[in-house]
């Protein structure tokens, strides 16, 4: 394969590997190691969005590209696109210039194998998205949990290895982009041990998302605003929850469930109460899916409650 300058006999590999079977016939594996890139569903969609949220390609997108190849050449690619598209802070101890990495790369190669080697190839149509916001980075592929279980409900630690895809696992694992023990979403996890964001893990039936956290620009945030501090006038109402939000938040809350709590802030702010049915008309829920939101605000200390079974944002 010319991405590795990692040769395969024909005569022999092929076989072996079960990229090519018995009859002479390439497998599916052997479509999706291809350089040609025969299986169309297996593409690459990346996206750097401005701002926080996705918007039109036409206006709010700073760069946008969508890959083909092997899936070898898709993982460089989209490492390359992720790397062009993020911003390295420094600063001066003693001597030396510190450089300070957006986000680690450790987390980007984790997400990104574990994307093309447990996403569903069946599904005719899909392809991987990686979204990146100012603040974030979304890697979806299609297909979630093998056995039908949701990640946001499991302990990371302890989650068994199960392989949608064996072939190209052990290819992957033979070229040193994995570990066969299925340990990718602990790394991720490790590697963000320095710092007090966390990444987030999200699946359906159909879709596995890993959000990524900017470093450096939580990090901006809160040199910009000290939530310990006495000064909160220097940045608008909206940053500083948003920068409450994420540190009280539990680790494994769902972005969709972060962005209904924006939401809600957006429009109620913390001078004005707001009751369960305010909740429903504005997210456009029903009543259980209001009140677990109001339950998780309430456990995480953003709002408190006021007469009339209402609530109010605390600052």
């Amino acid at each position: 394969m010319k991405e590795t300058n990692k040769g395969i006999d024909e005569n022999k590999d092929y076989l072996s590997l079960e990229l090519m079977d018995s009859n002479g016939y390439i497998t599916n594996a052997g479509l999706l190691l291809s350089d040609q890139g025969l299986l169309t569903q297996s593409r690459i969609f990346c996206t750097r969005w401005k701002g926080l949220t996705k918007g039109s390609l036409m206006t709010d997108a700073l760069d946008d590209k969508e890959y083909t190849g092997s899936i070898i050449s898709l993982l460089q690619n989209a490492e390359m696109f992720i790397k062009n598209n993020s911003k390295v802070s420094w600063k001066i101890e003693g001597m030396k210039r510190i450089e300070k990495e957006e986000y680690p790369f450790i987390a980007i190669r984790e997400a990104i194998v574990n994307a093309i080697i447990h996403r569903d190839y069946q599904i005719v149509g899909s392809e991987i998205h990686i979204d990146m916001y100012d603040d974030r980075v979304e890697i979806t592929s299609p297909g979630g949990m093998i056995d039908g279980s949701f990640i946001q409900d499991l302990d990371i630690a302890k989650i068994s290895s199960m392989r949608r895809n064996k072939i190209i696992s052990d290819i992957f694992n033979r070229l040193d982009f994995m570990e066969r023990r299925g340990s990718g979403l602990v790394r991720i996890v490790e590697s963000y041990q320095n710092y007090h964001v966390k990444p987030i893990f999200y699946s359906t039936t159909s879709t596995f998302k890993v959000t990524l956290p900017n470093c450096n620009y939580i990090e901006n945030k809160e040199k910009t605003e000290n939530l310990e501090g006495v000064s909160k006038i220097s940045i608008n109402d909206t940053d500083y929850f948003l920068l409450k939000m994420y540190r009280a938040l539990p680790e494994t809350t769902p972005r969709n469930t972060m962005n209904q709590i924006n939401k809600i802030f957006d429009i109620f702010g913390y001078n004005q109460s707001f009751n369960r049915e305010n909740i429903e008309y504005v997210l456009n829920v029903k009543k259980t899916r209001a009140n677990d939101i109001v339950r998780l605000m309430l456990q995480s200390d953003l709002i408190e409650t006021k007469e009339n079974q209402s609530y109010q944002f605390k600052k």
